[in-house]
């Protein structure tokens, strides 16, 4: 019951620290006043999901040809320095810009697949890491989904709500719970 619950809470630390950057894009498309249809945030849920799904596969794929007490470590640099990369990203804002290439204020199918793409880039290394020693591959993208496509309507209107009042790059928190959940792999 207590691994079961540690599982859990991995695999819910891995998701949000996945979905702040998609949570980043979207509340500068709310300051930026771009509407973002459903079938659009869908897309780039779903690129940033199946990126995971891949990653984690291939993260089992080399887990089962490390040894046992390994797998643990390899895991944990892994995500320990991708935690550390993200601490000081400050690319979420650049890339929620670029993908409105058209500046017509919404958030096309063609450009959420584009910023689906550089959302995902960080899922292939946190997929690969947590995928080391991740059993739970359908739930935890399933959730990947899930808690994207909220982090991304949350940011949009958290966004909207404070347009021009807070320019804050928030892509550090994804940082700080990707160290979370690299030392919670030494456990």
């Amino acid at each position: 019951m207590f691994f079961m619950m540690i599982s859990i809470v991995e695999i819910l630390v891995l998701v949000t620290a996945i979905s702040m950057d998609a949570f980043g894009a979207a509340f500068v498309y709310g300051m930026s006043k771009i509407k973002m249809p459903f079938f659009s945030v869908a897309i780039v849920s779903g690129i940033s999901s199946l990126t995971l799904l891949l990653a984690l596969l291939a993260g089992r794929l080399v887990g089962d040809f490390l040894p046992e007490g390994f797998t643990g470590e390899i895991s944990f640099i892994i995500l320990f320095v991708l935690g550390i990369v993200k601490l000081f990203d400050k690319s979420g804002r650049k890339e929620a810009e670029e993908a409105n290439r058209d500046g017509d204020n919404l958030l096309s199918p063609e450009e959420a697949i584009s910023l689906g793409v550089a959302l995902s880039l960080d899922s292939v290394a946190a997929g690969i890491g947590a995928g080391v020693m991740t059993a739970h591959v359908l739930g935890t993208v399933s959730a990947t989904f899930g808690i994207s496509l909220l982090m991304m309507f949350l940011g949009c209107r958290l966004g909207k709500l404070i347009a021009g009042k807070l320019h804050a790059n928030l892509s550090w928190i994804s940082g700080v719970l990707l160290l979370g959940l690299a030392f919670m792999r030494l456990l």
